[in-house]
């Protein structure tokens, strides 16, 4: 299962492994990363026919029953690759990902050694290993052609596992698949290059352990033993002759062709020597092979060079141009047009490439001190320049491999990146805009991480059990996988780039949306923050406990929880003016957004104490373990009842299913508007006339509202008046009992959804958007129990986006939904939580203007972590506010606070790492989609002063509205949570208000 809003778990910590094939150049099994038998070096005859795996397929998926039994069948490598022919050969519109997985799995475990292939009593040379893997490869390049056309999640799966696919298959080159290939081996074993006899006994040993065993039954343990006796031949204190020697280097150039295990270098240049590429190609391989020869030859340092790290740079361009030359030509240039075999080394090369970033990132992140131990926290601005262009290249290329919306991610964070290292701005504000782009890189990042988990983990396991392998091979195998990636050393590369501009801002690495201190209470680690977790519904105001929440989409409730639950950590970022944390702060719940995983390591490692110490201010943050006995602290559902939704909560149900335009709402007094239409549509009302005012600084958009009753009134229509009544009685009963909740809230809905507002009601509802056919709205809730003082129920109830008001079907079903949301289990909870009776909630519908915005905010006109009422706190998002309010995109938003004072006075105090804004979808349906952005190149992060008018008209605003909504009704001044957005014509909007928490 993919977690899409879910922080992973840290890296695992290295596990005593082989190197990575990576470092030598080569992809399978050479003496470094064997995991078979010991090979030996024989003077005589002899044949080896142990096996030591098992073949259990009880419980295995098709496809890895067939790749068991297939081995249980198969001793040899030549029958172990035809037998995979069975389960790889597939129709390519209708891939097999368990066939993909799994056979990548089997053949990287065949190609260490650690299923042994065996002789199996006949003879054939290694043509007939070649043909098998032509008709292999040959599939999965159709497949993999039919998932990048496809694109999405498919595409990234596919290609992560055909290109892990690929290396694991020997060469079928001409010279591979003709009758009697590698014949050289032959000819080294009767004498050449022996003038005077010195090689007999080693010619021996070529000869029982090299040359008959690889013509009659080849396999991966004869390129060990090739590797064996070329390491014996050129031994210290040897004298065998020169010439003897070098034909058998030539000879181990060409096995390693025959087992795709040559370096990127030696590949390109055979290919480039024998082969007739495009000139752009052979350009680009002469230029990266330069750039590569000058890396070489400058000294392995732990420490900065100036020098090295140009060289680097440089080589990592060169490699990433022409690895997107040779894809484009293989995949739609002259290279599509080159026989199999020849596409095959050429996709090869391009693998090759990506492995050898590997080493280029490696040498730079440890001259950079990102290994260091400690690391450096410390960079000059070149350094980080140099760490950012790295960065760039570690992520364009990911973007190529992995295809699908990963693709254009990193696609997006390798252009950030490069922008950013070439125009970096000096002091904090060159240090928050690294943050934002590193921490947009390191997220996707470990997003990639994720997907490879998910591809092997479970698999790797039960193909591993089935077959017997080591369980040490087994569990470190999916680990490998990633930490030989590219993807990986991007992680560490953004990993270290957040150290480096958290040092510089002073910044610790987590941060506090909800000040407040608790001591003495447990911290429990939860998955997430649901009332209906065992864990939680175990906690009580007696026993509290602070919670280590691993993953929140930012609209959870906190009241819902219980008295138990004292504080939250969170470990991942949040925007501060999500409802989650608008409803932590209504509830006095101290809550901390956790960024840094050593400090999410520091937590976990709190969990067995018996009581924590948690401070969360602003300017400083703390845990530490504690006595057990809780000794104060946050409140949760134990909070003190807020005060006056109880005389708010009225339904004034005279005008129900008469239409009421905003303008005419507007002109009623306040307490007899909320009566009618709920607190929300009446400061939309409100807002839409102050509009008017030409000194307000903005605009309010159009529209009507469905008052209380309407729903009721509905019901009636059809028969179901008495139905509802009846459910709504039953919910009020089982409010304490959750399942039964759940039950009722269930047929509630489903009963709700049936019902439609009348023809002319709905006509009526459309017409304000007559004029403008194109027009989209938004259906809002606005009910009797939300944005009051003290209840401010931030995103309880929907509100469906991008309607088309002309088609009454589609604006009934909103509308429908709309009051729907009344009476999920969640919204019915947090009734309850806070004194509201079920049968005395209504539900309204308001019906607005659609807007495309370019920037949303969410403004508050009093600061919420300092509740300075001199300064105002704004955040910023591309796209639909939905970004800030429900906190389900992952990311940080711009923040900025303000000088009420002083209204061109303010202060970033972070830059936009989203990856994604949400927008209308065309069709009109009731969707947003999400589209891909680049904060770090936008206005709201380049150009100050375009920033900072935006913030003058920020305060304005809030203070316009503020000055008329805050007293309404007659009390003290009441600071606003306001939101609202520029459009891309510069058009400021305002479109809701209400009492800040």
């Amino acid at each position: 299962q993919h977690h899409h809003h879910q922080e992973p778990p840290p890296p695992p910590k290295p596990a005593p492994a082989p190197m990575p094939a990576q470092q030598t150049g080569d992809h399978m099994a050479l003496l470094s990363n064997w995991a078979g038998q010991d090979v030996n070096l024989q003077q005589h005859k002899g044949s080896n026919h142990e096996r030591k795996n098992q073949w259990n397929t009880d419980g295995l998926p098709d496809a890895a029953r067939r790749i068991v039994e297939g081995d249980r069948d198969s001793p040899s490598w030549r029958q172990k690759l035809q037998a995979l022919e069975g389960v790889l050969c597939m129709d390519a519109n209708h891939a097999d990902m368990d066939a993909l997985a799994y056979s990548s799995v089997y053949l990287f475990w065949v190609g260490v050694g650690a299923i042994a292939c065996v002789e199996d009593g006949s003879h054939y040379r290694p043509n007939h290993h070649a043909n098998a893997s032509q008709k292999m490869y040959e599939s999965i390049e159709a497949i993999e052609r039919v998932a990048s056309n496809a694109g999405g999640r498919f595409a990234e799966e596919c290609r992560a596992l055909i290109r892990r696919l690929h290396p694991r298959l020997p060469a079928f080159t001409a010279e591979f698949t003709q009758s009697v290939p590698l014949t050289r081996i032959r000819d080294i074993a009767h004498g050449k290059g022996d003038k005077h006899g010195k090689c007999r006994e080693v010619r021996a040993e070529i000869k029982h352990t090299i040359q008959n065993k690889l013509h009659r039954c080849a396999g991966p343990e004869d390129l060990v033993a090739t590797e064996k006796m070329l390491a014996k031949l050129t031994a210290p204190g040897t004298d065998y002759p020169e010439e003897f020697i070098e034909e058998f280097r030539i000879f181990h150039r060409e096995l390693k062709d025959f087992f795709n295990a040559s370096s990127v270098t030696d590949r390109l240049e055979k290919q480039c020597r024998e082969g007739n590429p495009p000139g752009s190609v052979t350009e680009g391989v002469n230029r990266f092979v330069r750039a590569k020869a000058t890396v070489d030859a400058i000294p392995g340092s732990n420490q900065s060079d100036p020098q090295l790290l140009a060289a680097i740079e440089e080589c990592l361009h060169a490699l990433c141009d022409l690895r997107r030359s040779v894809d484009h030509e293989i995949n739609h240039g002259q290279l599509a047009g080159e026989p199999p075999d020849q596409r095959q080394q050429w996709r090869l090369a391009e693998i090759g490439l990506e492995d050898y970033a590997f080493v280029l990132l490696s040498r730079g992140i440890n001259a950079l001190g990102a290994e260091s131990d400690p690391p450096r926290n410390e960079l000059t601005g070149a350094e980080i320049s140099s760490a950012l262009r790295m960065l760039a290249a570690a992520s364009d290329a990911t973007a190529l491999s992995s295809g699908g919306g990963a693709g254009e991610e990193f696609g997006h964070i390798a252009h950030e990146a490069g922008e950013l290292a070439n125009n970096l701005p000096g002091g904090e504000q060159g240090a928050l805009r690294v943050r934002a782009v590193a921490e947009r890189a390191r997220r996707s990042a470990e997003d990639y991480c994720n997907l490879l988990s998910d591809l092997f983990d479970g698999r790797a396991a039960a193909l591993g059990r089935s077959l017997g392998i080591d369980g040490h091979t087994v569990e470190v195998f999916t680990e490998g996988q990633i930490r030989a990636s590219v993807v990986f050393q991007s992680a560490k590369l953004a990993s270290h780039l957040l150290r480096a501009a958290r040092t510089a801002t002073g910044e610790a690495g987590w941060d506090c949306l909800v000040a407040g201190e608790v001591v003495g209470a447990r911290l429990v680690s939860v998955p997430r923050l649901d009332p209906s977790d065992l864990t939680i519904r175990s906690l009580t105001a007696d026993a509290p406990a602070v919670l280590l929440v691993q993953s929140a989409d930012g609209d959870e409730e906190v009241s819902t929880c219980g008295p138990g639950v004292a504080g939250i950590l969170l470990c991942h970022a949040l925007p501060h003016l999500s409802h989650l944390a608008l409803r932590a702060r209504q509830a006095g719940v101290p809550l901390v957004a956790i960024e840094d995983p050593n400090l999410v390591n520091h937590a976990r490692s709190l969990t067995s104490a018996p009581g924590v110490r948690f401070v969360a201010q602003p300017s400083n943050i703390s845990l530490d373990a504690a006595e057990g006995g809780y000794r104060g602290g946050g409140g949760g559902g134990g909070a003190a009842a807020p005060q006056r939704q109880a005389a708010a909560l009225v339904a004034d149900t005279s005008r129900a299913g008469r239409v009421t335009p905003l303008h005419e709402l507007g002109q009623m007094p306040w307490h007899a508007g909320v009566a009618v239409a709920g607190s929300k549509a009446m400061a939309c009302s409100v807002l839409s006339a102050l509009s008017t005012d030409p000194n307000s600084g903005f605009a309010a958009p159009t529209g009507a509202v469905l008052p209380f009753g309407s729903m009721e009134q509905a019901a009636h229509a059809l028969g179901h008046a008495e139905r509802l009544n009846f459910l709504v009685d039953a919910l009020e009963s089982v409010q304490t009992r959750p399942e039964e909740v759940a039950s009722v809230c269930g047929e509630l809905q489903d009963l709700v959804r049936q019902l439609r507002p009348s023809h002319e009601q709905l006509a009526a509802l459309a017409d304000p958007f007559a004029h403008d056919p194109g027009a989209k709205v938004m259906v809002r809730s606005t009910g009797n129990a939300e944005d009051l003082a003290g209840l401010s129920a931030a995103g309880l109830y929907d509100s469906i986006s991008n309607v088309a008001p002309g088609n009454p079907e589609v604006l009934g079903s909103a509308v429908a939904e709309v009051w729907a949301s009344l009476y999920t289990p969640r919204a019915v909870a947090s009734r309850a939580a806070a004194g509201v009776g079920q049968r005395g909630a209504h539900m309204a519908v308001l019906v607005q203007q659609m807007l495309v915005p370019d920037v949303s905010f969410i403004l508050m006109t009093r600061h919420p972590m300092t509740n300075d009422p001199n300064t105002a706190y704004a955040e910023l998002a591309l796209g639909h506010g939905e970004t800030l309010a429900s906190g389900a995109v992952r990311g940080t938003p711009w923040r900025v606070s303000m000088n009420r004072s002083n209204p061109g006075e303010s202060q970033v105090h972070t830059y936009s790492s989203f990856g994604t804004a949400l927008v209308p979808d065309m069709d009109g349906d009731g969707t947003l989609k999400s589209v891909a952005v680049n904060c770090a190149g936008h206005w709201l992060s380049t150009d100050d002063g375009a920033r900072g008018q935006l913030a003058a008209r920020l305060v304005h605003a809030g203070g316009f509205v503020e000055s008329t909504l805050g007293s309404v009704d007659g009390g003290a001044l009441l600071a606003q949570d306001i939101e609202g957005c520029l459009t891309p014509d510069g058009q400021l909007w305002v479109v809701q208000a209400r009492p800040q928490p």
